[in-house]
């Protein structure tokens, strides 16, 4: 299509104003530029905001985590020293008394130690000792209330089968063994038994509350208008600035799948409330995960400001741009734009490119000149095309030529070694394969012969070749009837089978086998040869493949020539592909275009 036609698609723009066609060209090369440099910084600097708060906060929840482990230390540390002290109180001092402590001596005793392991461990809320007896002595007379559901609860029961470790029962509200039953609290149990004798003694019960561990957010601070929660695999909130939130699951079901998949990580999550960048961070041993969200606007804040400012600054580039447009449009003339435009395009590489000339001055002279130059370019370009096009088709006749008597040589010997030997009937149908096969050969001088005859000469072929290699291999031929039909360069198949014969079944020790197959794949006719011969070595296989690329590095005669002529008549696209394992036989693979005419 030439430049008129082209030009007639934008009359609009065509019958505008040479200063308006500038303006539409130049501004825009300014303000595009601008935002997206604006933009491309907002983006950078929302990024390093986000990446610094992400970093900040996961600080803060490593500060948080520890501070957390230490409370449920210091738990452990508590029950493990209630152990030493209970074994002297029940054990020790009874033996002393003679094992006539009376009741009111023995509560004193053993309240006595809870209240000390908690002046020792202030972050235990509440401690109680039970007796194989099922009898509470509490830290305070409320922990030793409801005792009929503390001695059938699971609670006990667990501590019951357990072998003195440390069990951790899950964040809840009870009405046992508590001093307020309305305050979650976290429970730690352990089974005290003799040390001398591994008698079971009893129970010690610590209580730690959740306000205890919540209270930690606030003493580490948070993001401003953030929040902090621990939620367990579940998604259950064990532990929240917001008391509400507290053994509630989490209702948004994103957000919910996030926590349950996430070990560690940070994201950006819509909910009700409008983004926000939530970052979990695990916590061993409990199978918790602390979350972190913070609202995305605050974090954005800054940067959205800044996108006003390059808004105000792109729209004051513009004014100046549209002034400076108009300027250039009185300074630049439309011919030498027009003219600058084609060779432009020319450059790029739109060799079809002709100028009205309009006039008869200096730009109408370059105008015919430049006319003239891309005619004549044109022409010696499709010279040079055809020459080369001629010069490969003569290569690759002298090719076939060649391929010819090679052929015919050997199968003479064969048909004179027959008769030698007397065997009339073999000369007969090697005389008739060879008769067929140059017949489908010479084709009456057409390049290209359908499949079907194609495979009937490699079958004279093959048939001659069997005889002359009758203990060294067999074949088998396997043509799908949709592709007989198919047009195909004349001695395509024949190249390769005498490959496969000559230079894989020949130089194997035992007998081989050789498979021809042709089938269609969607547009393309695809035929493989195929056999399981002494293979091509891994240096050679890579030498004929580089000289498939670059005809100059000819290796493999027949291969390169079946090659060439593929994609002289079909393009690039088409050709032969070679795959070979050294000992264990080679597959060539030709591909062209399914086509009946």
């Amino acid at each position: 299509m030439n430049v008129y036609n082209r030009l007639k698609r934008f009359e609009w723009f065509r019958n505008r104003l040479i200063r308006n066609k500038i303006t539409l060209v130049y501004v825009p090369l300014i303000i595009i530029p601008l935002f997206i440099l604006g933009f491309a910084s907002n983006h950078i600097y929302t990024n390093a905001i986000v990446e610094r708060t992400v970093k900040n906060v996961s600080d803060n929840s490593s500060l948080i985590i520890t501070q957390i482990n230490g409370k449920l230390a210091n738990a452990i540390s508590a029950a493990n020293m209630l152990t030493l002290n209970m074994n002297k109180v029940l054990v020790e001092d009874q033996a002393g008394a003679g094992g006539k402590m009376s009741e009111l001596q023995l509560y004193t005793k053993i309240t006595n130690q809870l209240s000390f392991a908690l002046v020792v461990f202030p972050d235990v809320e509440s401690a109680a000792f039970i007796d194989p007896d099922n009898r509470i002595y509490g830290s305070n007379t409320s922990m030793e209330s409801q005792q009929e559901l503390a001695a059938s609860s699971e609670l006990l029961r667990q501590l019951h089968q357990s072998n003195g470790a440390n069990i951790w029962f899950p964040m809840q509200k009870r009405q046992f063994l508590v001093n307020n039953e309305a305050e979650p609290i976290l429970t730690l149990g352990k089974r005290i038994v003799n040390i001398n004798t591994g008698v079971p003694l009893g129970y010690v019960i610590l209580n730690i509350r959740e306000s205890a561990l919540s209270a930690v957010y606030e003493d580490i601070g948070s993001i401003k208008e953030g929040s902090y929660y621990i939620a367990d695999s579940e998604g259950l909130i064990v532990s929240s600035q917001n008391a509400s939130e507290v053994l509630q699951p989490i209702t948004e079901l994103s957000l919910l799948a996030w926590v349950r998949g996430s070990a560690q990580g940070e994201t950006v999550e819509t909910s009700r409330d409008g983004d926000r960048l939530l970052i979990s961070s695990e916590m061993q041993g409990f199978g918790w995960k602390l979350i972190s969200q913070v609202p995305y606007d605050l974090l954005t804040e800054d940067t959205r400001k800044i996108t006003k400012l390059i808004l105000l600054i792109g729209f004051i580039c513009f004014i100046i741009a549209l002034a400076v447009a108009r300027m250039l449009s009185n300074i630049i003339s439309k011919p030498i734009v027009h003219l600058s435009r084609h060779m432009k395009k020319v450059k790029e590489g739109n060799l079809d490119q002709q100028i009205e000339v309009s006039s008869g001055d200096e730009i109408g002279l370059l105008a015919s000149g430049f006319n003239t130059m891309m005619g004549r370019v044109k022409e010696l370009l499709v010279n040079i095309s055809a020459e080369q096009r001629k010069k490969r088709e003569y290569e690759l006749a002298l090719m076939q030529a060649q391929i010819k008597p090679h052929f015919l040589y050997n199968t003479l010997d064969v048909i004179y070694t027959l008769s030698e030997m007397g065997r009339a009937r073999d000369v007969q149908r090697t005389t008739k394969a060879l008769a067929d096969f140059y017949r489908v050969a010479l084709s009456q001088g057409k390049d290209q012969i359908k499949l079907e005859e194609e495979m009937r000469s490699v079958m004279d072929y093959l048939s001659i070749q069997r005889i002359r290699y009758s203990d060294v291999f067999d074949f088998e031929l396997e043509v799908e009837p949709d592709v007989l039909n198919c047009t195909i360069p004349k001695l395509t198949v024949q190249p390769l089978v005498e490959n496969a014969i000559y230079h894989g079944l020949k130089n194997k020790p035992t007998f081989g086998h050789l498979t021809i197959t042709a089938r269609r794949e969607e547009q393309k006719v695809v035929i493989t040869v195929k056999d399981d011969g002494a293979g091509i070595a891994e240096e050679r296989l890579q030498a004929i493949k580089v000289s498939m690329s670059d005809p100059q590095q000819q290796v493999g005669y027949g291969l390169s020539s079946v090659h060439e002529r593929i994609k002289l008549y079909f393009g690039e696209m088409y050709g032969i592909q070679v795959e070979s394992e050294n000992g264990c036989g080679t597959t060539v693979v030709a591909e062209i275009p399914y086509q009946a005419e």
